[in-house]
């Protein structure tokens, strides 16, 4: 469900939310995109500008520098929001799009005061967290007792039998070898064996390594580990941005999967997070509108992240904008009989 406006502060209570840094974007540009890319700001927005094409025919593009590796977006805190925003984001461009946009953000406020003919919003991704503002107790007392009782045996056995040990690194000293056997962990999963691990991607393996170095230089770099007899079999690879601590990768050790060892850790930084003033959400991160199944088990709410796209005055964003809505009904008509079809079988 999506969080009531006054909640929480979606770019976190200083104007340097690390997520939409310099410190971010710049080590984004550096591994995702081809050199050579236009680039600029526009109102605290980095933007790309490129070209997309609808079947044979190409359009001029603007888009945020966001995909799926990124946080939220915003205007940061300390950026004024343009008067003129709306205007400059078009201005000689067909389509501008803008992701990963909460309903709480700055942005989405301006966007709501937009020209309605001449914006969309849409849902774009669901991001499940865990609210960190209560006490572990509280936020424990409201899961099932199934998953109370099943977490607290797995816990006692990881912890007791087999001697795991829970600790939380910032990164400050050793990080490189941290990262290193982290990226280990999680190629030696079901990642791995498909290809898509950090390792398997180069932009990725210069992403991860650069934004943690650059996080922990702030103090923005959370790294939970589960250790047995010194060796990581679970991590969780967080970055604080605002209240929000984000959970850009996690992984573990298949040799421990019966004992469920990521979600054991999962609960240990939970408890953790619950303890720390500066962080009031857990987030899990959403990169699509159906989160997986594992990332429910923890939450407390499921926030929507939005895109926002505006389609310029020419007969090419005009273009765009009928073939948007076109799916748009379609996928509403779609949605609507396979409504029907499940309320008669």
């Amino acid at each position: 469900m999506p969080l009531p406006a006054d909640d929480f502060a979606t770019s976190g209570p200083d104007a340097e939310a690390f997520h939409l840094s310099a410190a971010w974007f710049e080590t984004w540009r550096r591994a995702y995109l081809v050199p050579g890319t236009a680039t600029s700001k526009i109102g605290g927005l980095p933007m790309i500008a490129d070209r997309g094409k609808l079947g044979p025919i190409g359009y001029a593009r603007f888009r945020a520098q966001t995909n799926v590796h990124s946080a939220l977006f915003d205007i940061p805190v300390g950026e004024p929001i343009a008067d003129g925003l709306f205007d400059a984001l078009r201005d000689g461009r067909d389509v501008v799009t803008i992701d990963y946009v909460t309903g709480q953000s700055r942005l989405m406020a301006a966007a709501r005061g937009w020209p309605a003919h001449r914006v969309a919003i849409r849902p774009h991704a669901r991001s499940p967290m865990a609210d960190c503002r209560m006490s572990y107790q509280q936020w424990l007392a409201l899961r099932s007792k199934r998953a109370r009782q099943r977490w607290s045996g797995l816990e006692r056995k990881a912890t007791g039998e087999i001697g795991m040990t829970f600790e939380l690194l910032d990164g400050h000293t050793g990080l490189q070898p941290l990262l290193d056997e982290i990226f280990a962990v999680e190629q030696s999963g079901w990642k791995g064996r498909e290809g898509t691990s950090i390792r398997d991607n180069p932009s990725d393996l210069l992403f991860y390594t650069e934004i943690a170095r650059r996080a922990a230089a702030m103090g923005m770099l959370r790294i939970a580990v589960l250790k047995r007899a010194g060796r990581i079999v679970a991590f969780e690879y967080g970055i604080l941005g605002g209240d929000r601590l984000f959970l850009l990768k996690v992984g573990y050790d298949e040799q421990f999967a019966d004992l469920s060892v990521g979600h054991v850790l999962a609960v240990m930084h939970i408890r953790h997070c619950c303890g720390d003033p500066a962080i009031a959400w857990y987030d899990n991160m959403g990169n699509g509108m159906t989160p997986a199944a594992y990332k429910l088990r923890f939450n407390d709410v499921v926030d929507t992240l939005y895109r926002i796209t505006l389609y310029g005055d020419t007969w090419r964003g005009r273009l765009v904008q009928y073939y948007d809505a076109g799916r748009d009904r379609a996928k509403r008509a779609r949605d609507h009989w396979r409504g029907r079809s499940v309320q008669t079988t």
